[in-house]
């Protein structure tokens, strides 16, 4: 057997071993382990996973390694940048080692929170398949400096095992629409398009300019996305043509 596969099996068994939370979906459980693997693997403190539509935009956090992390996954949810956007769109790593110094000019309102969490680098890792954008492995350190070689060999393992994944527990669904059939494993997703839906009639506006007017509301009270759609379905936020 190759140093690759058994490096391989090593992290599978950790995966494997890593105890199951309560509740959830089996893929966002089984993320969520992975996440957990990869804070004591590379070594980082924290990961997620956002899953991504095909044009490089952010769906909604699936997993996280705890939930500091996955406020931070949800801000690039949020303002639309960060390095997940990054990464997905380029469809290559993105390796952010200075968030002070530089990740800041790269993301400004990003960078900006996750230096308020002490986050001071960011690693991101596509997942996809083909041309299939299905969503990024994020690894968060509080301190700045490089992934040791060693590091960045076990991340795009890791990597390629939420592919697998991604691609196996959704039986049968061809790849390109994979990332379609998992709306399911993160619940709040749908409460965000149709409070999306409901901003685009309030407004007469387009459904994309109805995004930006629910992220910038998030962004400003410094609350979850989904916070705000589910008080936009409910009638508490009434979004006017005042707020354009």
């Amino acid at each position: 057997m190759s140093a690759a596969l058994e490096r391989l099996h090593h992290v599978l068994r950790l995966i494997d071993d890593e105890p199951a939370l309560v509740g959830g979906s089996a893929l966002a459980d089984r993320l969520d382990r992975i996440c957990r693997v990869a804070v004591r693997l590379l070594p980082s403190d924290g990961a997620g996973v956002t899953m991504m539509d095909r044009d490089a935009r952010p769906l909604g956090t699936i997993a996280a390694s705890s939930p500091l992390f996955r406020r931070l996954e949800d801000i690039q949810f949020t303002l639309g940048e960060g390095p997940c956007v990054e990464a997905s769109a380029a469809r290559s790593p993105v390796l952010e080692e200075d968030m002070r110094r530089t990740g800041r000019r790269r993301w400004p309102a990003y960078g900006a929170a996750a230096l308020e969490e002490g986050v001071n680098a960011a690693f991101a890792f596509p997942v996809h398949a083909g041309a299939a954008r299905l969503g990024v492995l994020d690894v968060y350190r509080y301190r700045e400096g490089p992934l040791t070689p060693e590091a960045l060999r076990d991340a795009l393992c890791l990597a390629r095992i939420c592919l697998t994944t991604m691609l196996e527990l959704p039986a049968g669904a061809p790849v390109g629409e994979v990332a379609d059939g998992l709306g399911d494993a993160f619940p709040l997703s749908p409460e965000v398009y149709q409070a999306q839906g409901v901003v685009m009639v309030q407004l007469r506006t387009s459904l994309e300019e109805a995004m930006v007017r629910l992220r910038a509301h998030a962004y400003a009270s410094s609350r979850p996305i989904a916070d705000i759609a589910r008080e936009v379905l409910a009638g508490t936020i009434v979004f006017t043509r005042e707020d354009v």
